[in-house]
């Protein structure tokens, strides 16, 4: 979102402010919203007016921008989340393009908005690289975890009772 429709979002969703004159969600058509107990980092009240949402290919391509962020240092538990991991695919000369599908542009943080990249870096043949090199664990859950958002909110064929499948914590 835009950062200058933060502060107006974060009043309407009741996100740790309100409308001292404006009670938003007090209104009839408020709907209610019963979050999973065990959902405990997932803040929303129990009525709200309307909900915000982000556009799914947009929230792919931050998820990859993160990874190639030079000042975030990822890590999953004791696992490393590193684009570095890619590079040294790329590189080595074990494998070629054909055999991982990427190029240098795919990790490229001058293009944040590729989503052919995140289509690539997805991709099961990467996966297979990654399962079978040492100490890249983190980084292969962070691109299922993002496979899991193309799948849930992106593809087409995806029925509303597997998107929501994919979205519960149970399965991650």
């Amino acid at each position: 979102a835009d950062p200058k429709y933060l502060p107006a979002m974060r009043l309407m969703s009741g996100f740790l402010g309100a409308l001292p004159n404006f009670q938003v969600h007090q209104y009839p058509q408020a709907f209610q919203i019963k979050i999973r107990s065990h959902w405990s980092w997932f803040y929303l009240g129990e009525q709200q007016l309307l909900l915000f949402f982000q556009d799914p290919t947009h929230l792919v391509t931050k998820w990859r921008n993160r990874l190639l962020s030079a000042t975030a240092e990822l890590c999953l538990g004791n696992q490393s989340i590193s684009i570095n991991y890619l590079h040294d695919i790329i590189e080595n000369d074990t494998y070629s393009k054909l055999d991982h599908g990427l190029s240098k542009s795919d990790i490229n943080p001058k293009y944040r908005q590729n989503f052919s990249s995140c289509l690539k870096l997805t991709s099961n043949d990467l996966f297979n690289i990654l399962n079978a090199t040492a100490d890249t664990r983190g980084t292969l859950l962070y691109f299922q975890v993002l496979k899991m958002i193309i799948v849930a909110y992106i593809e087409k064929t995806t029925t509303i009772v597997e998107s929501e499948y994919l979205c519960t914590l149970d399965y991650i």
